[in-house]
């Protein structure tokens, strides 16, 4: 194979840890400041944590990510529901 023909390498996503944190007797801790100035997470903002029941790993949302989203999605399942609220 020549190198014309080689698909060329796509970027892949890796995975970067910005810090540790332990969590406190209140179940409370604090996100590194790295990882909060690298998604933008502000005072106020809501997160959402999701995983797999058994597993020992967790992701974490930042649900603001999701408003316009969970918008949108409420008004393609539910497009009548708009309707309603500009006839009253």
């Amino acid at each position: 194979m020549n190198e014309k023909s080689k698909p060329k390498d796509k970027k892949s996503a890796k995975t970067v840890v910005f810090g540790t944190s332990p969590v406190s007797s209140r179940g409370q801790l604090v996100i590194p400041a790295k990882l909060r100035k690298a998604q933008n997470i502000q005072p106020g903002d809501t997160l959402v944590f999701t995983g797999v029941p058994g597993s020992t790993y967790f992701t974490v949302l930042n649900a603001n990510a999701f408003d316009g989203f969970t918008k949108d999605l409420h008004n393609l399942l539910e497009p009548d529901a708009k309707k309603e609220k500009k006839d009253k």
